[in-house]
């Protein structure tokens, strides 16, 4: 095996030497990626810290990639705040729309359309936020699903996130959960980690609690 290149995402306008004091970089770590077929646009996601050097807080960061290693799409989504932890866990292409999906886990209320109703019952807990972007770069809109006024986190798996017939398929882990049809409880003095696999039909609000966001 050799390398041909190696990329490396800094802060903008930064130097060796500042990078040497201050080793802020727009993404730290990278969770999964996809290269839809026929394309050479590589799409990647993961995390930044705010601060690396006391690494509490995070936003989710993901970009557009081609396969000469040149950098032309670069997002990051959430606040930056003492009780935020966004990150991009996976990345599909849908071939039916022609989109890139990210799935975060998020916890900033901007991702997380709904957040009012429930703030007061799960506002420290992850959602999921499906961000859609088309190829380019262009944003398309977002999904967010949430477990309402259950207290559970959702835990999105390392690039757990694939399509079939335009339907998205992501598996996760939570303690219990929660939908319109199904609720699955956990003992708080026996806790156990369930793992699921979820399908969700895009802005359908039958089985899930979720909300749609626009592009802007």
């Amino acid at each position: 095996m050799t390398v041909d290149w190696k990329l490396e995402i800094t802060e903008p306008g930064a130097t060796a030497a500042t990078l040497l004091t201050s080793p802020a970089s727009a993404m730290n770590e990278i969770y999964g990626y996809v290269q839809p077929p026929g394309s050479n646009q590589i799409y990647a996601c993961g995390y930044a810290w705010d601060n690396p050097l006391l690494e509490k807080t995070r936003t989710a960061s993901m970009f557009q990639m081609d396969d000469e290693g040149d950098v032309t799409v670069l997002y990051a989504f959430g606040e930056t705040t003492e009780a935020q932890h966004d990150v991009c866990r996976a990345v599909a292409y849908d071939d039916v729309s022609q989109e890139i999906l990210f799935a975060l886990e998020a916890t900033s209320p901007s991702l997380r359309p709904a957040y009012n109703e429930y703030a007061k019952y799960s506002a420290a807990n992850t959602d999921v936020t499906i961000i859609r972007m088309k190829p380019g770069g262009k944003l398309v809109g977002a999904y967010n699903i949430n477990f309402f006024d259950a207290s559970i986190s959702i835990g999105i798996g390392a690039n757990a996130l694939f399509t079939k017939d335009g339907e998205y398929i992501f598996g996760t882990q939570s303690w219990g959960y929660y939908t319109k049809y199904q609720n699955q409880t956990y003992n708080p003095t026996a806790v156990q980690l369930d793992t699921n696999v979820f399908r969700y039909i895009p802005g359908s609000s039958e089985c899930f609690y979720q909300a749609s966001m626009n592009a802007a």
